[in-house]
Parts: C-alpha cells; structure tokens; sequence
C-alpha cells in the first residue's frame, strides 16, 4: 500500500483550493505557454540553418520522437521515482536547454546537428515530464477536483497553442526569433520555481524505496514492472475498450489534417480564411476545456466520453458538406469542442481507477499506442483523398466510423463501467 506524508499547507484553502495547488496550476499553465513557444521557435530555427522542410518537421515533433524512444521506459521510471522529483529535474533540464538554445543563437555558434540533440533532449525530458505530471496532478487534485485540474491545464494549452505560435511569429518576423527562446527558458524556469516553492506542501511519494528504486534490480526488474502494466491495463475491462476505441479514434481523426488541403485548394479560402478556420478550432478548444467539468458532472465520465467521441465524429463527417468559411468554421468549432470534452474525460477517468503505482506505466503506455495510430491514419487518409480526388468522401467515411466506433465501444462493455472510485 502507497502512504502519502500530508503536509499542513495542504490544507491551506480559498475557495475551495489550496495555495501550494493555485500555486502548482499557474506554474504549470506558463510552462505550458513555453510549450506552445516551442511549437515554432525551433523549427524556425532549424529552417533557417537549413532550409530543409523534411529536418524542419522532424525538429518540430521534438515530443513525439521522444515519446517514441523513451516513452515506455518512462512509465516504469516514473512509477520508481518520486513523481514530484522528476517534474523538477525535467523542468531544469528544459530551461538549460532553451538557455542554450538562446545563446547559440546570441553568439551565432549555432550547428544544426546541435540544435537537434538539444530539441530531441527536450522533447524527451517532457515526456518524463508529461507522465509524472499525470500522478503529480492525481495526487494534488482527488476525487471531483481531478477533472477541473485537468480542465485548467487543457485550458492554458489550447490558449497556449494559439498565443504560443502568434508570438513567435511576431518576433521572427522582427528579426527576434532568439527573443522567443530566451521566453521558452523563462517559462520552464517559472514552472520550476513554483515546483521548488509549493514542493515541501504537498504529498510525495515514490513506489518503492532503496536497491529496487530507480534504476534497482537492474534490465529485468525494469522488464517485470514493464508487463505488470501491461497486465493490469489488459486486465480492466473498460479500459481495454476505451483504449481501443482511441486507436481506432486516432486513426479516423487523424483524417483533420487534410482540412488545410480541403479549406485552401478545395473550397479556395484566401490564407487570411484559413487561418480563421483555424482559430475556431482553437476557440472550440478553450469551450471544450471550459464545459468538460461542468459536462461530466451531469452526465458522468464514460457517457461524457462516448457522447463526446460520437459529435467528434458527427462533426468531422460535416466537413464534407461544408461550402463556406462560415459553416467549415462552425465544423472544425464543433470538432475540437467535442474531441476536447472526450480527451479531458477519459484521460480523468483512467487516472481515477488505475492505482497510483501503476499509472506511469499504463499511461505512457496507451500515449505511446495513440500516438503511433495518428501518423498512420495520416497517411491513409492522405492516400485515399489523392486516390479519389476529392477529400470530402474521407471526411465523411473517417466521421461515420468514429461515429460507429462510439456506439461498438458503448455495447462492447462501456455503458455497464459504474462510475470511477478509488482505485483497489
């Protein structure tokens, strides 16, 4: 059994929060306006040294090549360590790598090979970051507080994803992309310092203590704790459908990315169109992170979840009978809306039954499984839009099956899951 040392300033509350847990939140919120920065400052820089589109684009899925190389052992290290421990070296890492970053570009000493070890060790740090953020945030926020945490940091990412870019763009377009970097560091540097300063009031723990901890009991050991996660994620019903449900989710919704293709060579929107097709996504995130606590109170998480993937998929399939800025607008609104609410959902819902010293694992876990499902829907969808000619029967065939896929995992064993509790 897990036993956590409370601490006084736990319990230090106004309105119906603690100040290490107001403290922790806005930290948070502005390491994840670093995170947006980045999501343009280093390709940028990257495209200037080389010009290269292919380079560009492998800098700027920094995160997703680390989750790809490091993501299972993360699980398992994380679930070892002290979960808080791990969010403050990571976030030290992440603000000497932009510093770095910053003063290559300063003294022009900048090489590309450099610059792609630092953003590669970046976007793998935040994948430990990422996975121990999730216990760290289950452990600070318990019970119904879980989903409005998670909530406000979706909400300070979708805003951050809209300013983060708009930034950088205004900076590099002043001949000050450098700015941007030095802002990526400051933020991670923020984010570490309310860490260091809430640190001594809040529960910590680590799953084991001594020779076993860390990198204890060496290969084997690591590979032992590796299927045990496994294990447990296989044997929970319900999480096994929903974590097919999101693989097959991912595969159809990965589909949004021919919407850039559909809304300029398709339906002819100027750039200025497109961009505001754009932005309603982003608006229609902000509503979905604003709405999902309030939504899972009424309706309950696993319905929240299916409800919310099936409009997913209604809304993606609207897209093919789009003819206008107004009504693609409305569409990519009511997409990111929906996918939003069902993300918060069910990310919440898995972080209340998997037990605490497991949760590194299975998360990064079914992280990993997503994140593979979306390149390849990528290039199905791409491919079968060239072979037709014409990306709207995609959008609507990609809807149907979401749509489908909801209402499978629905009567596959989703509508008999009782709400979540306490984790045995």
């Amino acid at each position: 059994m897990l036993r956590f040392r409370h601490h006084e300033g736990v319990s230090w509350r106004r309105g119906g929060m603690s100040w290490p847990s107001r403290v922790f939140l806005s930290g948070q919120a502005v390491s994840l306006l670093g995170d947006g920065l980045a999501v343009l400052a280093i390709p940028l820089l990257v495209l200037g040294l080389t010009r290269s589109p292919l380079i560009s684009a492998l800098s700027a899925a920094s995160v997703t090549l680390g989750y790809l190389a490091v993501g299972l052992p993360a699980g398992v290290l994380v679930d070892r360590l002290d979960a808080w421990r791990v969010l403050v070296v990571t976030d030290a890492a992440r603000t000497i790598a932009f510093a770095g970053l910053y003063l290559l570009w300063l003294t022009g000493a900048a090489r590309l090979w450099v610059i792609m070890t630092i953003a590669l060790a970046a976007g793998a740090a935040s994948v430990f970051f990422e996975t121990a953020l999730v216990i760290v945030v289950k452990d600070l926020f318990p019970g119904p507080r879980l989903i409005r945490a998670n909530s406000a940091l979706e909400l300070a990412s979708q805003a951050a994803l809209v300013a983060g870019p708009a930034v950088v763009g205004v900076l590099a377009a002043a001949g000050e992309l450098g700015a941007a970097l030095l802002a990526n560091a400051v933020t991670f540097g923020v984010s570490l310092a309310t860490l260091l300063a809430v640190q001594r009031n809040v529960p910590h723990t680590s799953r084991r203590t001594g020779r076993e901890g860390g990198w204890g009991g060496g290969w084997d050991a690591m590979a032992a704790d590796f299927r045990a996660g496994i294990g447990y994620l296989l044997s929970v019903r319900v999480l096994v459908i929903m974590t097919v449900v999101q693989i097959i989710v991912n595969l159809c919704l990965a589909t949004e990315k021919l919407l850039f293709f559909y809304a300029r060579d398709t339906l002819r929107l100027s750039p200025a169109g497109v961009g505001a097709v754009v932005a309603a996504g982003g608006l229609g995130g902000v509503a979905g992170a604003v709405s999902a606590s309030w939504l899972a109170g009424r309706f309950g998480q696993i319905r929240l979840v299916v409800l919310t993937v099936a409009a997913s998929g209604l809304a993606l399939g609207s897209v093919s009978v789009t003819h206008s800025l107004v009504t693609l607008a409305a569409a990519n609104l009511a997409y990111l809306w929906a996918i939003t609410v069902a993300s918060l959902a069910n990310r919440t819902y898995r972080q209340l039954i998997v037990p605490r010293q497991l949760l590194g694992r299975v998360t990064s876990t079914v992280r990993l499984l997503f994140l593979t499902a979306d390149p390849l829907g990528v290039v199905i969808a791409g491919s079968l839009a060239a072979a037709i000619g014409d990306p709207r029967p995609v959008f609507l065939g990609a809807g149907i099956l979401v749509a489908v896929t909801a209402a499978a995992g629905w009567r596959a064993g989703l509508r008999h899951a009782g709400p979540a509790g306490p984790p045995r």
